[in-house]
């Protein structure tokens, strides 16, 4: 599947992927994954009440709530191919005295861990300290696992990725779009590029004066993609991405991480141009447009172009 152009996960996800679920269902009384998503939100949002626990982010699709204790600086995993190192314990929910189990998963491969780690792993700065309360179908869903019953919405407290490894093939592909970017940049009469560590290049054209926007901000903003191969045309309309009400969308981390990184830099008001390398952009998968259409290819270096209207909290 193909990431949205306009979201790094987006409804198609959760659907395909309950989809996926449902197709595994052969026997008449195991319930409808989405029939028991809606019922573990339910049960989470319940006990949070209970807890007074009010202060909390979510994944809008997924509808995973995490509350941050400690926010990382560093950048997500990158794929599910990225190899992660995290600590945890993990309760029911509502919890018993003690956790089912506590420990540590060390340089594991991203995609080999339950749903909900991959969704989180993708969207927690590395360094964050957080407690996540999933729904059952992304944890160990209609199976369980050892004391964990069927159908147990989980708390993973104090679940802290520790860091987040990229395979050889992604370190390969970054040094060589990295390189790509430069050599076009060097053919241009720019004198204001900025190079950051994270591997983005970037322009301000223009500097706001107002609000910058930190991980979980919501961000109003404009955004037209172009390929660096062809930068006459742009690949999408210019369209202005906003929360909408009682949303969480249009946060920086709920886009590629070229955009996590660049929407960080930028104050309310400001324009510029971002040269973002495919891995922080739409990787191996490409990015299809609302009709389904690929208008970035797997692998292809992109120029952003951004402007940010409003910050919010």
């Amino acid at each position: 599947m193909k990431r949205s152009v306009h979201r790094f996960f987006g409804i198609a996800f959760v659907a395909a992927t309950l989809l996926g679920v449902t197709s595994c269902l052969d026997t008449p009384d195991i319930e409808d994954p989405s029939i028991q998503l809606q019922k573990d939100i339910q049960t989470i949002d319940n006990y949070m009440l209970s807890e007074g626990i009010f202060g909390y982010q979510e994944d809008e699709y997924a509808k995973i709530r995490f509350v941050i204790k400690k926010l990382g600086t560093k950048l997500p995993a990158r794929s599910t191919a990225t190899k992660i190192t995290a600590d945890y314990k993990v309760f029911s929910i509502p919890p018993g005295a003690a956790p089912y189990e506590q420990g540590q998963v060390t340089s594991t491969q991203l995609g080999t861990l339950i749903q909900a780690w991959q969704t989180m792993a993708m969207k927690l700065p590395v360094g964050t300290i957080a407690d996540i309360y999933t729904p059952s179908v992304w944890a160990y869903g209609t199976q369980g696992k050892g004391d964990i019953a069927a159908n147990t919405p989980l708390l993973f407290e104090d679940f802290e990725l520790i860091s987040a490894e990229i395979s050889t093939a992604e370190q390969n592909q970054f040094k060589a779009d990295t390189t790509a970017i430069r050599t076009y940049l060097e053919g241009k009469d720019y004198t204001d590029v900025i190079y950051d560590t994270t591997g983005i290049a970037y322009r301000i054209t223009t500097q706001g004066a107002g609000l910058q926007p930190s991980w979980f901000s919501k961000v109003t903003f404009k955004v037209q993609y172009k390929l660096l191969t062809d930068d006459t045309r742009a690949v999408t309309d210019m369209l202005e991405l906003k929360p909408v009400e009682n949303s969480t969308d249009s946060r920086p981390v709920d886009y590629i991480q070229g955009l996590m990184v660049g929407l960080q830099k930028l104050r309310e008001g400001s324009k510029a141009t971002f040269y973002i390398p495919s891995g922080l952009g739409f990787g191996v998968q490409g990015a299809t447009n609302n009709a389904g259409t690929t208008v970035i290819p797997a692998n292809a270096n992109i120029i952003v172009d951004v402007e940010v209207i409003s910050v919010g909290q």
